[in-house]
C-alpha cells in the first residue's frame, strides 16, 4: 500500500465523520427517521465509494497519488460547504426558515467528481491491459 493510499482512507474516514457531524448539527426533525437514514447514507455514500476506489488502487503510486488529490478536495469542499452551513444555521435566524439542501448538494457534487474520475481511471486501465495484450500477442 502505498503512502498516499494510507492517507487517503485516512482522510475519507474524517470527512466521513465530519460530515456526519455537521449535517447533524443543523437536523432538527429527528422524527423522520428513515427520511435521515437515506439522507445520511447518500451523504456517506460518495466518500466510501471514493475508499473503495483507493483501496482497489493501492497498490500503483500515480493512482493512489491521484486519488490522494480527489479526497482533499472532496474532504475540503465538503467540510468546507457544510461547516458554512453550520455556521450559517446558527447565527442567521433568516436562514433557519428556509430550506436547507446542503446536505442533498455535497454529496451530488462529490458523485459526479468522484464517479467521474473512477470513469476516467476504469477506461485508462482498459486502454493499459488491451496495449498489454497486444504487446504479448506480437
Amino acid at each position: 500500500m502505498t503512502h498516499h493510499a494510507k492517507w487517503s482512507l485516512a482522510l475519507v474516514a474524517i470527512t466521513i465523520a465530519g460530515e456526519v457531524a455537521l449535517q447533524s448539527a443543523v437536523t432538527t426533525d429527528w422524527s423522520q427517521k428513515q427520511a435521515q437514514a437515506l439522507l445520511f447514507a447518500f451523504l456517506i455514500g460518495p466518500p466510501l465509494f471514493l475508499a473503495l476506489t483507493v483501496w482497489r488502487r493501492r497498490a500503483h503510486p500515480s493512482r493512489s497519488r491521484l486519488l490522494f488529490w480527489l479526497a482533499v478536495a472532496v474532504a475540503v469542499g465538503g467540510l468546507g460547504v457544510l461547516g458554512f452551513n453550520v455556521h450559517r444555521y446558527h447565527t442567521d435566524p433568516e436562514f433557519r426558515r428556509s430550506p436547507n439542501m446542503y446536505g442533498l448538494i455535497v454529496p451530488l457534487v462529490q458523485w459526479v467528481a468522484i464517479v467521474g474520475l473512477w470513469l476516467w481511471l476504469v477506461i485508462q486501465e482498459g486502454q493499459e491491459k488491451r496495449a498489454a495484450k497486444q504487446s504479448q500477442a506480437k
